[in-house]
């Protein structure tokens, strides 16, 4: 995760970068065009973050489970089979089976803003997919189904309901 923050701040500083000076219309001109100025990534604003599946919270943010280890976002004890959704607008990093978390799914909300979410049996998005609020990311397994979102700025985990639409 340290690994993926960091790569997602040199993407960032990369794109603010102006970029190659585009060839001339006419080359007997010598006048390149001029490069646009980079896009600005917008900041999540409040209300503009969703939970990722229709369920019920079982652990928040700061909560110790049984093995003592402290929660870096929430859990959601989700239907069985239940569609799991981009919480925010942002671009997939990373997408696929992790250690012990089952499938998970990394997106880069821009302006150090980053989400994870774990816990699904199957992922219905790739490295590189441009992602709306909403869109279907994946399926949270069966039975006893819980998916983690956690929700980061700058490799900081932050509170989620503050964020809440």
């Amino acid at each position: 995760m340290d690994t993926l923050e960091a790569d997602s701040g040199v993407r960032a500083e990369l794109a603010e970068l102006a970029g190659p000076v585009q060839r001339p219309k006419d080359p007997a001109s010598g006048n390149p065009a001029v490069a646009a100025p980079p896009v600005q990534e917008a900041e999540l604003a409040r209300g503009a973050y969703r939970l990722p599946v229709v369920g019920r919270i079982v652990a928040g943010l700061g909560e110790v489970d049984d093995s003592g280890v402290r929660s870096r976002g929430i859990t959601i004890a989700a239907r069985p089979g239940g569609q799991v959704v981009a919480p925010a607008p942002g671009r997939v990093s990373f997408a696929g089976d992790y250690r012990g978390y089952g499938k998970i799914v990394i997106i880069d909300h821009g302006g150090g803003w980053t989400s994870l979410l774990t816990g699904m049996i199957g992922l219905s998005a790739s490295v590189g997919d441009q992602l709306d609020a909403g869109t279907p990311i994946g399926r949270a397994g069966s039975d006893d189904a819980a998916i983690t979102v956690e929700l980061r700025r700058a490799g900081r985990p932050v509170d989620i309901a503050s964020m809440l639409g």
